[in-house]
């Protein structure tokens, strides 16, 4: 990269944070948020920045759903390096400064991006604009899912390595694209690449390019998406219907905010009249009036103008999910969008129309001539969509949503026993930060036996595909899995309640005295006592999950299905014996896993160390 590469890119840096100063420049400020922020990422984050605190791995996290895999959830990211920013400051913050980076990234992989393919530096930056600050990736912000916009941000990165021929590092960033969160728009960059590939002279050498380092990368990534494969398999997911794959899917109309974002109103201004989480799902096709005027050019006199056509098509077809003809042509919609939200399909066409604004500048021979209308278009790249994003990204105090409630906190935070949320309550998932364990909760997906055990709770179902709503307050199915108090608007009510771990008769019946318990962290229980009279196993409140294992005076003992989701240990010894028991998770062949995932990294580290000697030699 030339001097003046690195002064046209600096000036586009330097011009993004600017506009982003009103957050990173006031202490304890985040961008405004209109989703998941608070209700789902800030509690997630911070199980996994506590855990990495005090020195171990969040492999289980017990505070929401009765409790759920942490690790083997991608959105926990845990190993993600920009996220380690939690480990070192508070977590709403950090989310923000990984926001600020990640649209950097996403700007700076466009323009390098460009340049490789021969664009002058002014058509490079007309495109890291037309890209970053899209709406498809700023909503992400004001939608609250640092995920997705990560996710995002790496895209161009893949292009980036895949058609400069660089196997080790497009292996690397397919490895961090995953890793960042959310394998939805790994997934989606990979159909464009394909397409990209199968229509490209080339294609033989790119598409081996391509399978070589995603092989790589599954060996880079295993300690993630093996753990997080058996997770779909034991969840929600597993039996997904077409009708939940079909949320999200764009309704023909929102195509008018391709060109114009205001066209049928915003959350903002309150001209937007669906729930808001569509609107930032379906309404991010707009990449400004330049970059719109440019690929409109390119799809007329640009090269490669087909399979960027078919890429814009292919998106948009995509993304009216299951009243679409290729939902229905091709495995039926539910499989192929298994992932749900069948709008994120669009970035297919997003991406489609920075490649042609590309093209279409490269065409454009008007431009070339003249370095002023050069300059003026990447000016005005960037401030028409500034001008637009800046509502979007707006500072937010993140206070008066993360604020603790000092009586909860005091009465029950820490302590051995569940709670039942009121469904009122607009975030179930604030228990995480109390470190308190809540029957209900909101995640992506969870453990498949919990929306049994809700109904039964219930006594009528009482969860969807990402909510567990019980609110019968007492019930015996409550009691058993040691839910002991209610939190409400009103305050905190308390009902009698198992213990968490208590043992029981041959029958299920609860003998007294209960065991001790010592939950030494989530992933590791230390239960000692007495055996009383009559007492055949341990009944241990916590969901029966692979990767549970239990171990009695010191050898391993077997875990059986108690009530439905929960486990129990049987017991083998007399009345009157002391009992030593120790309950421990961890994600199913951990130690290969971590293993496999460290000599791979090993692996590549070297390769790349001999690539870059052969290049110096």
């Amino acid at each position: 990269m030339s001097r003046n590469d690195l002064l046209v890119l600096g000036l586009w840096c330097a011009a993004l944070l600017a506009l982003l100063s009103p957050v990173w420049a006031r202490p304890g400020a985040v961008f405004f948020n209109h989703g998941d922020l608070y209700t789902y990422h800030v509690p997630l984050r911070s199980v996994t920045a506590g855990a990495l605190q005090s020195g171990r791995l969040p492999f289980w996290d017990p505070y929401i759903l009765l409790g759920v895999p942490q690790a083997a959830n991608p959105q926990a990211a845990l190993f993600y390096p920009a996220a380690l920013l939690e480990s070192l400051f508070p977590v709403a913050r950090a989310l923000a400064w990984d926001q600020i980076f990640h649209l950097l990234w996403a700007g700076l992989g466009v323009f390098l991006l460009a340049r490789s393919q021969r664009l002058d530096r002014a058509g490079a930056a007309v495109l890291a604009s037309a890209y970053a600050l899209s709406p498809f990736l700023v909503y992400r912000v004001t939608a609250g899912i640092p995920t997705l916009l990560a996710a995002l941000a790496w895209a161009p990165w893949l292009w980036l390595a895949w058609l400069s021929g660089g196997v080790l590092i497009l292996a690397a960033a397919l490895s961090l694209q995953l890793l960042s969160g959310h394998g939805q728009f790994l997934v989606v960059n990979l159909a464009a690449m394909g397409v990209w590939g199968l229509l490209h002279d080339g294609r033989g050498v790119l598409l081996g390019r391509l399978a070589a380092a995603g092989a790589a990368a599954l060996a880079l990534t295993a300690a993630q998406w093996m753990p997080t494969l058996q997770y779909l398999r034991h969840s929600v997911r597993s039996d997904w219907g077409g009708a939940m794959s079909g949320a999200y899917a764009l309704p023909p109309g929102a195509l008018w905010s391709w060109l114009n974002p205001d066209a049928l109103g915003t959350p903002l201004n309150g001209g937007w009249r669906d729930a808001i989480s569509v609107f930032y799902e379906t309404c991010g096709g707009n990449v400004g009036p330049i970059a719109l005027v440019l690929a409109a050019w390119g799809l007329v006199r640009g090269r490669r103008r087909l399979a960027a056509a078919l890429l814009a098509a292919a998106g948009v077809l995509l993304a009216f999910g299951p009243r679409g003809p290729l939902s229905r042509a091709f495995l039926g919609f539910a499989v192929l969008s298994y992932l749900r939200t069948p709008s994120r399909w669009l970035f297919l066409s997003v991406w489609a129309a920075v490649l042609l604004a590309g093209t279409g500048w490269a065409a454009w021979s008007g431009l070339r001539r003249r370095p002023g209308a050069r300059l003026l278009a990447a000016v005005a790249g960037f401030l028409t969509l500034a001008f637009w994003d800046a509502g979007f990204l707006r500072p937010q105090d993140p206070a008066p949503f993360l604020a603790p409630r000092a009586r909860v906190a005091e009465a029950l935070g820490g302590r051995p026993i569940r709670v039942l949320t009121d469904p009122d309550l607009a975030n179930p998932d604030k228990t995480e930060l109390y470190r308190l364990r809540n029957v209900n909760g909101y995640e992506a997906f969870y453990p498949e036996g919990v929306p049994a055990w809700a109904a039964r709770a219930q006594g009528a179902p009482a969860a969807d595909a990402s909510r567990v709503f019980v609110s019968r307050w007492p019930s015996p199915e409550l009691a058993r899995a040691g839910v002991a108090a209610r939190l409400s608007p009103a305050g905190v009510e308390r009902a009698p309640a198992w213990a968490l771990a208590s043992f029981i008769d041959a029958r299920g019946r609860r003998v007294f005295p209960d065991p001790h318990l010592f939950p030494e962290s989530p992933e590791r229980w230390r239960v000692t006592g007495a055996v009383p009279r009559g007492a055949a196993a341990v009944a241990l409140s916590e969901p029966a999950y692979p990767g549970w294992r239990a171990y009695a005076q010191g050898r391993a003992a077997a875990l059986v299905p108690w009530d439905g989701v929960f486990q129990a240990v049987p017991l083998s010894l007399p009345a009157g014996a002391r009992l030593d028991l120790t309950l421990q998770f961890a994600p199913t062949g951990w130690a290969w896993l971590a293993a496999f995932t460290a000599a791979a990294w090993a692996w590549w580290l070297a390769a790349l160390s001999r690539a870059a000697l052969g290049g110096l030699a």
